[in-house]
């Protein structure tokens, strides 16, 4: 009987084992289809010196994050930058690089570590508003 329990066991544990890897394994290439897909997303070349003095908004939408920003613009520099729309993964995470954009007035920017995916899209979004003159 206890070899019968240890077997029951043994099992259990090895078909546990196999739904963690297969949930992990699941989970790493939605990661990376997500990357690719905001690697994919559209990228402009910005020359802040070409910008003139205004608001711009832009938006970029992946299956995992949907974004709005407002840029404000002054003397060709980047002054303040809101966030309308936030909903998604990573958009919180990659909120920072807001941050890094107004201080190197630059829309390309380092990535912020651990939101990657996030970053890309509002790199994307960023260079879009400003594109659009």
């Amino acid at each position: 009987m206890k070899k019968n329990r240890m077997n029951d066991f043994s099992k259990f544990l090895m078909l546990a084992a196999l739904i963690i890897l297969m949930a992990g394994g699941y989970i790493v290439n939605r990661k990376k289809l997500q990357l690719r897909e905001a690697a994919n997303l559209p990228y402009y070349k910005v020359e802040l010196s070409e910008i003139e003095d205004g608001i711009y908004t832009g938006k970029a939408e992946t299956s995992f994050l949907h974004l709005e920003l407002e840029i404000n613009v002054e003397n060709h520099q980047i002054k303040k930058i809101n966030v309308l729309q936030n909903d998604g993964i990573d958009g919180e995470k990659a909120r920072p690089i807001i941050d890094e954009m107004i201080a190197q007035n630059k829309i390309v920017v380092p990535a912020i570590k651990g939101a990657e995916r996030g970053s890309l899209v509002y790199i994307s979004c960023a260079s879009t508003a400003l594109a659009r003159k």
